[in-house]
């Protein structure tokens, strides 16, 4: 009985987050990014030359923009991934995993 519950909550977590990492960013933005807990979100994002946006963080996830005008930049998302984000993904992609039109 254990061992079932635990495949059913396994095979319930596994396929979003795959959705999630498997999704990659592009376009201009905004994107989310999933840093670790223990990492500055703010930071992260200024040595990326981005900004963080909109009102309310998550423990992992931080939506951002490109740089500090907003304008399009196509080496946005290298280096927030190389800043040390886990994943950085379009807002779009999220939207539509939440089921939002």
């Amino acid at each position: 009985m254990r061992l079932e519950l635990a495949v059913i909550a396994l095979s319930v977590v596994v396929g979003p987050v795959a959705a999630l990492l498997g999704a990659e960013a592009t376009g201009s933005g905004p994107w989310v990014i999933v840093v670790p807990p223990w990492t500055d979100a703010e930071a992260l994002a200024e040595r990326a030359q981005a900004r963080l946006i909109g009102p309310v963080d998550a423990p992992l996830g931080h939506l951002v923009a490109a740089g500090a005008s907003g304008t399009a930049d196509d080496g946005a998302i290298q280096r927030l991934a190389a800043a040390g984000a886990w994943a950085v993904v379009d807002a779009e992609t999220i939207l539509e995993l939440c089921g939002v039109e």
